[in-house]
């Protein structure tokens, strides 16, 4: 029997029914629906693009996988570093399996795979200027030949008024298809999440978004047909996670800096700090400055109290890290969890009110926004063509820690770090192998929101 291939793309932050009904009625779109096996995907928490897309390739929650965040943790810093090297990672990633089963691997524009062990990387990168600017960061993080292709296509990247890699990603995509036709593909396109962004959860916007992208995935099926390759390549669209309309920014420092946790001078900068809000946009992350006294805890215990009992801060809770862990496989060097309701930003900035509201007039920044507890708003899709799928089925909610496991199975491979367990109801049987859950983690049948998280 002749190998099957896989293709993964990750459209960010497509989700709901409204996009996958929308995505029926374009080409692309409409060529794999009308053969796919579909499943509503309940993302890891907090639901931001890099612990997602790692989630998605390793099958392990951010507790596992190392990756608790889309940026460092960096106190006072506007911008800080991306999580978006390899050497971030905690687990191996199905690419290194399949790499080391003997396959071709290849990945273009997708999170934490800066200098990456795989055939052919093309990564997606961020704060170049901190790593010697754009040429020398995709000169010494890409691999040999995806610099290669990343100068052949560098000139489809849009620079103003703010960079879009799409066009680059999927010039260089297609190019490999026809050129290295590799066995498994991973590519991730960042134009819907940027729409929602920029305008909001929904509307217009994000249908001119979901046309780009159906075009650019026109073209990589038109190069799977070119080559032969399509009747034996998986192809399966995923996402990340949703968008929710901001409608509040809490900013969490500017509360803390008033209760005398830290300090700033004349023009907002950090000074010093004894606790500190990061942001990961709809949740945040507190931190402890080391050698906190148990009695200064107590006191930002209250703080954090007061966030969660006065409604004006919109906060649903705060957890221990210990709670979030348990309920959400989240953890990293932060000890507190701060989950606001839907559409509340959980500010880091040092420079505004502690509460801003939409339509004041200093309310600024994106209209839409993800990072929030994964039970609210539209859930990530997984819509899945190819031999080893059963087109029509549809497998209900799972969790995004399945993915991976699912991919594994349908080249014949095995995963044993991932926490997820394989979808096996989407697939045909047809030289796909499902391997028997590892002891001790979650059975196939078992749902994918942990107790206690539903409230």
């Amino acid at each position: 029997m002749e190998r099957q291939k896989l293709v993964v793309i990750s459209v960010d932050a497509m989700s709901g029914q409204d996009d996958i009904a929308y995505a029926r009625t374009l080409p692309a779109f409409g060529r794999l629906l009308e053969r796919a096996a579909v499943a509503e995907i309940e993302a890891v928490f907090p639901t931001v693009t890099y612990p997602n897309h790692t989630a998605i390739l390793t099958g392990c929650a951010p507790a596992r996988s190392g990756v608790w965040n889309n940026v460092l943790m960096q106190p006072g810093i506007s911008h800080p570093d991306w999580f978006w090297q390899h050497d971030f990672l905690q687990v191996p990633t199905l690419l290194e399996v399949a790499g080391d089963a003997g396959l071709t691997t290849a990945s273009v524009q997708w999170p934490v795979t800066g200098g990456a062990p795989y055939d052919i990387v093309v990564p997606e990168m961020g704060n170049e200027d901190h790593f010697g600017g754009v040429e020398e960061c995709y000169a010494t993080f890409c691999s040999p030949r995806g610099h290669e292709l990343w100068l052949r296509h560098r000139d489809k990247i849009v620079w103003q008024p703010k960079r879009r890699n799409d066009e680059m990603a999927t010039a260089v995509t297609v190019d490999l298809l026809l050129e290295d036709r590799p066995d498994v593909l991973f590519l991730h396109l960042v134009d819907v999440d940027a729409a929602r962004h920029l305008s909001g959860a929904s509307g217009e916007h994000v249908h001119e978004a979901l046309r780009a992208t159906d075009e650019r995935l026109g073209r990589i099926l038109d190069a799977l047909e070119r080559t032969g390759d399509a009747a034996r390549t998986n192809v399966v669209i995923v996402s990340d996670h949703g968008h929710l309309d901001t409608v509040q920014h809490t900013n969490v420092n500017v509360l803390l800096r008033e209760r005398g946790f830290l300090t700033t001078d004349e023009e907002h900068r950090l000074l010093d700090w004894e606790a500190y809000c990061h942001s990961s946009g709809l949740s945040g992350q507190i931190f402890l400055a080391d050698g906190l006294t148990p009695q200064r805890r107590q006191q930002l215990e209250a703080v954090l109290r007061e966030l969660e009992q006065d409604p004006r801060y919109r906060v649903e809770r705060v957890l221990s890290a210990a709670e979030a862990e348990a309920e959400y496989g989240l953890a990293g060097p932060f000890a507190y969890v701060v989950e606001s309701e839907p559409g509340v930003i959980v500010g880091g900035a040092l420079d505004r009110r502690v509460v801003v509201c939409k339509g004041d007039d200093d309310f600024r920044g994106y209209l839409g926004n993800h990072g929030h507890a994964p039970r609210h708003g539209d859930q990530p899709v997984f819509l899945a063509a190819g031999p080893a799928f059963r087109a029509g089925v549809d497998a209900g909610r799972r969790s995004m820690l399945d993915e991976a496991p699912t991919f594994a199975a349908v080249l014949g491979l095995q995963l044993p770090d991932a926490e997820g367990t394989v979808i096996s109801e989407v697939l045909t049987g047809d030289g796909v192998r499902v391997p028997r859950a590892a002891s001790g983690r979650r059975p196939a049948d078992a749902g994918c929101t942990p107790a206690g998280v539903g409230r």
